[in-house]
């Protein structure tokens, strides 16, 4: 089965985001202090189905939370705020129409200064969905849900890679410094495994070559997802992620190690983002 991709708060947030007592993978220091940002948003569903998690930092801040130096836990329309996440604007639709580049039914959602976000009632008959959040200093993010059941309801906990510009600008670098290729248009992907064994990319169910001739990958370095990028790697690492270059138009995709397989999935290019998705494997 295709696997989707994500307290102790102040009053104001816990009404503006309706945040519980979950707690988040992240930890602000080495001992979990209780802190304004702990918690995750309640997804209430109301005539469709909803989306909340948090917004996760790439590159040189690989695995932290995106929020500002001193949160209040306290939305970011309540603040007035521009800084950090409340700099960026977020919004969810159905997987088809993002593909599509349709914006009639675009969600727009809600944005705190911990970087924790909420999007209600998404047209729950779209079984793939997509939330994507931009901004002037990033590329455009996104990571898409697949197989969400088709009811009311919620689908909680979903972390949004963020891509900085200049993030995009050092992952080419380090592919080719004398002759970057974009990344944009591309796919993050996280292998969701317990194995230790590298696993390596698939388009179509065959194997992918180098750039700059699509579909190419490389492979992510050290502990956290989508930080440092090795050319030389020709699999997954312990942090299980990769980045794709695909063709145009749908494709699907897949992983591959020793003797097992990743669940492919089918997705689409989309030439001015980057967009996360989980394959289970």
């Amino acid at each position: 089965m295709r696997l989707a991709l994500a307290a102790l708060a102040l009053a104001g947030c816990a009404q503006m985001l309706g945040l519980d007592d979950t707690k988040f993978d992240q930890h602000d220091a080495m001992v979990d202090a209780p802190s304004v940002c702990d918690g995750a948003p309640a997804c209430a569903a109301g005539t469709g189905r909803s989306v909340c998690g948090y917004l996760v930092q790439t590159g040189a801040m690989a695995g932290t939370p995106l929020r500002v130096a001193s949160p209040t836990g306290q939305s970011c329309a309540t603040l007035g705020s521009t800084e950090g996440p409340c700099a960026l604007s977020i919004f969810g639709q159905p997987m088809a129409s993002y593909f599509a580049g349709n914006t009639a039914d675009q969600i727009v959602g809600e944005l705190d200064d911990c970087g924790r976000y909420v999007i209600r009632d998404i047209d729950q008959s779209a079984d793939d969905v997509a939330v994507a959040v931009t901004g002037s200093a990033i590329e455009q993010s996104a990571a898409v849900l697949l197989d969400r059941p088709t009811t009311g309801g919620t689908d909680t906990n979903v972390s949004l890679y963020v891509v900085t510009t200049a993030t995009a600008t050092a992952w080419g670098t380090q592919i080719d410094p004398a002759n970057p290729p974009p990344v944009t248009g591309s796919y993050l992907v996280t292998f969701a495994t317990n194995s230790d064994m590298p696993y390596s990319l698939r388009v179509g169910g065959g194997p992918i070559g180098m750039p700059p001739t699509q579909p190419w990958g490389v492979y992510f370095t050290g502990t956290h997802p989508f930080g440092t990028l090795d050319p030389s790697l020709t699999g997954s690492q312990a942090n299980h992620t990769g980045l794709l270059v695909p063709p145009t138009g749908a494709f699907q995709l897949g992983g591959q190690r020793t003797g097992k397989s990743c669940t492919p999935v089918t997705v689409q290019a989309v030439a001015n983002a980057l967009v996360h998705v989980t394959l289970s494997c």
